[in-house]
């Protein structure tokens, strides 16, 4: 690869949304999902890690 398409891998990403930790459980939980782990700061670049686990309660479609 060349210089200008490793920049542009590098960024990749950009922009992105950021989600508080309690936005990412509100919507899984509205989903039916549980939250078994969290794991906030500490990461990686200010990521925070999420494990989510389907209740057994499942909805008709």
């Amino acid at each position: 690869m060349n210089r200008s398409c490793d920049i542009v891998d590098w960024v990749g990403g950009y922009p992105y949304e950021v989600a508080r930790p309690e936005q990412i459980f509100d919507f899984y939980r509205d989903k039916g999902f549980i939250l078994t782990k969290l794991k906030c700061g500490g990461v990686g670049l200010c990521c925070n890690e999420f494990v989510f686990q389907k209740t057994e309660k499942q909805e008709s479609l």
